[in-house]
């Protein structure tokens, strides 16, 4: 059986959707990352009690503004696991900064919804999401960003058109 290879993802679809790369499930103590092997390595084990909100992974072939793949949280009703590759739907973005050796820098997550999730169908925008939502988002990677003593700040939230926009400098930057 051939191993998928990353290189080949289209990030995105005819359709307007992206693919989005899972390397963290929603609901996981730990913090995943994809070694240049293609394994799953647990980088992170998170205090008890704190999981993932969402799924946490990154589009194929783009690069953002912090020399990273573009970072997406992908919202669906359930868990789905490491290494799935998820069509979805953006929807806005969670701008933030951490400290990158020594220096903040932006490193703003994308917010998705999976094409296929019936309980995020209708949701077009961040904004409609339940009142609170993206602050509970915000409120983990305060928590996460803590844990791992980086200083970290929250800027402000973004629109799909914009969330739209950095998808397609990330693509133009790989």
């Amino acid at each position: 059986m051939a191993m998928l290879d990353l290189k080949d993802v289209s990030p995105r679809n005819d359709d307007d959707t992206v693919n989005v790369f899972v390397e963290t499930p929603k609901g996981s103590r730990h913090k995943y990352d994809i070694d240049d092997h293609g394994l799953v390595r647990i980088a992170i084990e998170m205090p008890e009690g704190v999981t993932f909100p969402c799924s946490f992974g990154f589009v194929p072939n783009t690069i953002a503004p912090d020399g990273d793949a573009l970072d997406i949280v992908l919202l669906t009703a359930g868990e789905v696991p490491a290494r799935s590759l998820i069509q979805a739907r953006l929807i806005g973005v969670l701008k933030m900064e951490n400290d990158e050796g020594g220096e903040m820098t932006r490193n703003d997550r994308v917010v998705a919804v999976a094409t296929m999730s019936r309980v995020f169908s209708d949701i077009t925008e961040l904004e409609q999401l339940r009142s609170g939502f993206a602050w509970d988002i915000e409120q983990f990677f305060e928590t996460y960003n803590d844990m791992i003593e980086r200083p970290f700040k929250l800027v402000g939230r973004g629109n799909a058109e914009e969330a739209r926009k950095m998808l397609m400098t990330a693509i133009d930057a790989a």
